[in-house]
């Protein structure tokens, strides 16, 4: 059994009264424990039980942990982002050298000379070259480039009929769109740029030039002969200065040409001189035409004319009539040609269009 005092606040084993002070002792029963610790058996009389063990801490709360943790989350995050700024950038591997190819690049894909020639009752036809390009509308087309010699008085050629571009397994390379001119159509050439007698075909969709096998033809479409004339007389001094004289027409300052010789019966076509002038070195005709045509969509009519000195052919042009269906004025021609003084100039014209028979193939 142990007691305990309250007045020396003792615990005195064994005994009912203190034996110090002299007071009633308390008994303290702890059935579970019936000897008491060694500490408490061995402890004097007067000195003071032994200090308490500190109280353990209360366990933190749920939030203050997940507080901390985010905390050591956010300094490690800023430790790594800090090592990888401050550290400097590792040298990248050195790429891998690409594999040289052994296949060459595929000659006359995008531009082609050709030199392919054929010729038939005294015209000459030659394919020069041949080059894609793009379009507005990205498609990659080809351009053809033909020198057609031989044509009766220096003729316009405006199409080639029957033109057919074939590739090596003989089907068709690019097609070709044909045009009405008067009456004979073929697919329309355009005049090249400083080069008499050179002319280049567009096509449509087309593959690499490579496969370009053979060009077929069977005609050269061009413009009518130019067989009628209107005299100017211009036997007055030519002046020497920039300022032109003024040349009279004459009365007969027109001609007039029946379009039933061109497949449009009905309509009558009025080719006149309206003015003309001259000085010292140059020559200028200007001619209109007059009529009822219109033609229908995508039909042209060819207009000839051409300034005479005598023999020589001192200039020529070309027009077409109804390129532009919604023009309601005369359609014209102005011909400016370099000459000497000369008594007389003749003004020669001829209106449609006629066919050249060619048939020709055009291959390497």
């Amino acid at each position: 059994m142990r007691a305990w005092c309250p007045r020396c606040d003792a615990v005195r084993p064994g005994a009912t009264t203190c034996p110090v002070c002299g007071t009633d002792l308390a008994t303290l029963d702890d059935p579970g424990r019936a000897d008491p610790g060694p500490g408490l058996a061995d402890r004097p009389p007067d000195q003071p039980p032994p200090e308490a063990a500190p109280a353990r801490p209360a366990a933190p709360s749920r939030l203050r942990l997940a507080l901390a943790a985010a905390t050591v989350v956010v300094a490690g995050l800023a430790f790594v982002a800090g090592r990888s700024v401050a550290r400097p950038a590792a040298t990248p591997a050195p790429a891998a050298a690409p594999a040289t190819s052994t296949t060459a690049p595929e000659p006359d894909a995008d531009r082609r000379r050709l030199g392919w020639t054929a010729s038939a009752g005294g015209i000459a036809v030659t394919a020069v070259e041949a080059h894609r390009l793009a379009t507005e509308r990205r498609e990659t087309v080809a351009s053809i480039t033909f020198r057609i010699q031989g044509v009766p008085a220096d003729g316009r050629v405006l199409a080639l009929r029957g033109l057919r571009l074939l590739d090596t397994g003989g089907g068709v390379f690019a097609t070709v769109e044909e045009r009405q001119f008067g009456s004979e159509d073929g697919a329309p050439v355009l005049e090249a740029d400083g080069d008499p007698g050179a002319y280049q075909v567009i096509t449509g969709p087309a593959p690499r030039l490579s496969s370009l096998a053979r060009i077929e033809l069977t005609g050269v479409v061009a413009v009518r002969p130019r067989d009628q004339t209107i005299t100017l007389d211009t036997s007055a001094p030519w002046p020497a200065g920039p300022r032109m004289r003024a040349v009279h027409p004459g009365d007969r300052d027109s001609v007039r040409a029946d379009l039933g010789a061109v497949r449009i019966p009905g309509t009558e076509l009025e080719l006149s001189v309206t003015s003309a002038f001259v000085r010292d070195g140059l020559a200028l005709v200007v001619i209109d035409s007059f009529s009822g045509f219109r033609g229908r969509p995508g039909e042209v009519l060819p207009l000839g004319a051409e300034l005479r000195a005598g023999g020589r052919v001192l200039c020529a042009r070309s027009s077409l009539l109804g390129q532009d269906p919604d023009q309601q004025g005369a359609d014209g021609i102005v011909l400016s040609c370099p000459t000497r003084p000369v008594p007389r100039l003749t003004v020669a014209l001829g209106v449609g269009a006629r066919i050249i028979p060619l048939q020709a193939t055009l291959r390497p």
